[in-house]
């Protein structure tokens, strides 16, 4: 089972009778906040080494969520109802309520999203009232073709079957409510674009002004290499990390999480001026001229010393069968 190692922490839902699980490294006055999304059936517990590697970064805070049904979190009422738009809805309340509370200073946010989490992060991005100044994707492109949904599909196999979703849920930390929803057609209930060749959206993104990072695997089936292709002619700033074997999605090794990091140019601390303080009792010089000095000899010289040098330091994919027959079968445009 996929449990994180950082305590959940938990965020009422303030319209429904329901929770959010979600860890969080860093000063909560932080001016620099990086959201972290799991994929479809994942839970915050994939972002544990990203939140490890960034203890310590100073103004800085990382948070990563648990979906609903996912992990810590409250699932649905009777395990039903799991949709795209309900994600949204609950990380919106939590965004508005959490990491930029009424009254204090709106920090800079940043959205990193695995997967699903990608492309929850452009809708999110979308609206401007959330306030979105950066992204990170882990591994899913502007569109989702169809033949990389059969990559998801493969993915989730276990020596050569699909586990039923009693043994998905105990492996994935996930309701059984939340396995089911995800093979319905229901699920995927956003607009998006579509054509022959599979989901779009990059209109969602149309205007966007903050920077924009990739993460792919050099092995993935659902980010080939023409998705990174389509994306950096849509964002020709964009910064691309090629992971070396990794399928999909990408794991948070120290690689993965130093790029993150260092993408986010968090501004570093100024260093603090010193004060140079003189006690009260320190006698004032007098003014009257000392005698002269006798003549010292001079010391022999010191032969200069050289220094020596001292010596120096099975992710759990989304995507199943049933979502194929639904986008496969999907009208929304």
């Amino acid at each position: 089972m996929t449990v994180s190692k950082f305590p959940a922490l938990e965020f009422h839902l303030p319209t429904v009778h329901r929770h959010l699980a979600y860890s969080a490294v860093g000063d909560a006055q932080s001016t620099h906040v990086l959201l972290c999304l799991p994929g479809l059936l994942e839970t915050r517990a994939t972002f544990d080494p990203l939140l490890q590697a960034a203890e310590g970064v100073h103004g800085l805070r990382v948070v990563s969520v648990d979906l609903c049904g996912r992990g810590d979190s409250s699932p649905m009422p009777d395990d039903k109802g799991y949709t795209m738009q309900v994600y949204l809805e609950d990380l919106v309340q939590f965004i508005r309520a959490e990491l930029m509370p009424e009254g204090k200073p709106v920090p800079h946010l940043e959205v990193l999203g695995t997967s699903m989490g990608g492309i929850l992060a452009m809708y999110l991005a979308h609206e401007k009232n959330n306030h979105i100044g950066g992204l990170f994707f882990n591994d899913i492109g502007l569109d989702l073709p169809w033949l990389s949904i059969y990559g998801l599909y493969d993915g989730m196999k276990t020596a050569g079957r699909l586990p039923t979703p009693d043994e998905m849920a105990e492996k994935f930390n996930v309701s059984i409510g939340a396995v089911l929803a995800v093979q319905s057609p229901s699920h995927f209930d956003l607009p998006y674009r579509k054509d022959w060749n599979g989901m779009k959206f990059g209109h969602l993104l149309k205007g966007f002004k903050g920077p924009v990072r990739l993460v792919h695997g050099s092995d993935s089936g659902v980010c080939t290499a023409q998705q990174v292709k389509d994306l950096q002619r849509e964002f020709p700033t964009a910064t691309v990390l090629e992971v070396t074997g990794a399928a999909h999605p990408v794991p948070f090794n120290a690689m993965v999480n130093q790029f993150v990091l260092q993408s986010l140019n968090v501004p570093k601390p100024k260093p603090k001026a010193t004060q140079l303080v003189i006690p009260l009792d320190v006698p004032v010089a007098s003014t009257k001229p000392e005698p002269a000095l006798e003549a010292l000899a001079e010391p022999e010289p010191v032969q200069p010393q050289v220094a020596r040098a001292q010596p120096e330091a099975y992710t759990p994919r989304g995507g199943l069968l049933g979502l194929i027959k639904q986008l496969l079968g999907a009208t929304k445009k």
